[in-house]
């Protein structure tokens, strides 16, 4: 989440963040799907993104895509949901993905859970 965000918006106002996730404990086998995803962002968010400091944005570098879509453990996407939390968001909605896309992912998010509601 931009850290300007809230100073922008104002105490008063709903910040509200949608984060990526990939719920894949040895991120092994998420990298090609958090990929994929994140290039379908692009073209709404070229220009946020230069604007952040992400060169070379069309190329998909490691460093923008883990920007755009945590992948790991439960513990690993808790922390990013925290990070926003402290930099002021006052929601955070986990948009969690899966190679099945037509099933809902209820494991993954019994999984995040505890984790992220510790």
């Amino acid at each position: 989440m931009r850290g300007d965000a809230r100073a922008v918006l104002g105490h008063d106002a709903l910040l509200a963040v949608t984060q990526l996730v990939i719920l894949d404990p040895g991120r092994s086998g998420s990298a090609d799907l958090a990929r994929s995803y994140a290039a379908a962002l692009l073209p709404n968010r070229r220009d946020l993104l230069e604007e952040l400091g992400f060169e070379d944005v069309d190329a998909l570098g490691d460093r923008l895509v883990d920007a755009l879509v945590v992948r790991g453990p439960a513990g690993d996407i808790a922390h990013r949901v925290h990070e926003h939390l402290d930099a002021g968001a006052d929601h955070v909605a986990l948009f969690v993905l899966t190679d099945t896309a037509a099933i809902p992912p209820v494991r993954q998010w019994r999984a995040l859970a505890p984790a992220v509601l510790g």
